[in-house]
């Protein structure tokens, strides 16, 4: 009987080499995953109308209807972030003279420093220069062939959704049927948990835009709103908004400015509300759900930004969701094993 139950090696073969395929596609199969993200999200919808009009309909309903939203949002919010920018634009000028009139004494003041700052830009070498930018053209290349890739996306999600059930009824039919029942109480409990971080992720993106957005404008920092916005979106990451807002909040603090005291005020007043975020928001409205101590999401951030890049930050508290699910049924089997109770 145990011998029975162990897997046998050729099929434990292509599993792990089913495994190492994905690693090694992880770049290219990224729109694969992300469409897969978006199928879960819109699963249920297309679930509630398909009884109405039939499933194809409802997944084109839903897709154009997604479509049609987002849309709608980039139209409504465009015009808003173009003004934001062109704000940002039009006080370079007026930044740049209080750049020159605070710093250009002080070089006057100290010839060595001017010198070294002339010898440095004399040492810049032409070829180095070239070679980095075309290093950099073949990063843009590479981005152009990610959003390329990305193209793909709408297809394949709606394949999914069309196709879904039967995609989820085959791979259910290659279990084996001693083991289904557990595999179903292992899709249930992800699915509640990747449910509740969802939910409660946005519900933490959306306040803390307003939050930091609020403190930025109480303490006069330029583009306050749209700083939030990204304070509070980026979140998404975890610990991320200490990189992408609060350096760009000092530095347009202090090129309106503020000096000593007021830049300390604007990263004090970010740090709270950030820990607000991190004792309160994120634990109640996404740690409960999700079920994962802030070690566990470090973890994740850490190895799955390593492996996928920025696609991986961002699916990595996801992805932990998941392999914790497994790792608690893999514990449940330890702790019930014959060698885990033997007292001898």
């Amino acid at each position: 009987m145990e011998a029975r139950s162990r897997i046998p090696l050729r099929f434990a073969l292509v599993l792990v080499a089913g495994v190492l395929a994905l690693w090694l596609l992880r770049r290219a199969l990224a729109p694969f995953f992300l469409a897969m993200v978006l199928a879960y999200l819109l699963a249920p919808i297309v679930e509630a109308l398909s009884d109405r009009i039939g499933r194809r309909w409802s997944v084109a309903t839903v897709l154009l209807g997604s479509a049609a939203g987002l849309a709608g949002l980039i139209a409504a919010v465009a015009p808003w972030i173009g003004g934001q920018l062109q704000t940002l634009l039009a006080s370079l000028p007026r930044w740049k003279a209080a750049l020159d009139a605070r710093f250009l004494p002080w070089l006057q003041a100290h010839p060595a420093w001017q010198a070294r700052i002339d010898r440095a830009l004399e040492s810049v070498d032409p070829v180095s220069v070239a070679q980095g930018l075309r290093a950099t053209g073949g990063g843009v290349l590479g981005c152009f062939l990610d959003l390329l890739a990305l193209i793909l996306v709408p297809l394949i999600l709606y394949y999914l959704l069309l196709e879904g059930p039967e995609l989820v009824k085959t791979a259910r039919g290659l279990v084996p049927p001693r083991h289904r029942e557990r595999l179903d109480r292992m899709a249930q409990a992800i699915h509640l948990r990747l449910g509740g971080y969802i939910r409660g992720q946005l519900a933490v993106a959306l306040v803390m835009s307003v939050l930091q957005g609020a403190g930025f404008l109480v303490l006069g920092v330029p583009s306050a709103w749209l700083l939030g916005l990204v304070a509070g979106f980026s979140n998404v990451v975890p610990y991320s908004p200490y990189l992408t807002a609060m350096p760009a909040a000092v530095v347009l603090a202090y090129l309106d400015g503020g000096r000593g005291g007021h830049l300390v005020l604007v990263a004090g007043v970010f740090f709270l509300i950030q820990k607000i975020e991190g004792f309160y928001l994120t634990p109640v409205w996404v740690g409960r759900a999700s079920r994962l101590h802030p070690l566990e999401v470090l973890i994740a951030l850490t190895a799955f930004g390593f492996w996928f890049g920025v696609l991986g930050l961002v699916f990595a508290v996801p992805l932990a969701v998941v392999l914790k699910v497994v790792a608690e049924e893999l514990m449940r089997d330890y702790r019930a094993h014959p060698w885990f109770g033997d007292p001898a």
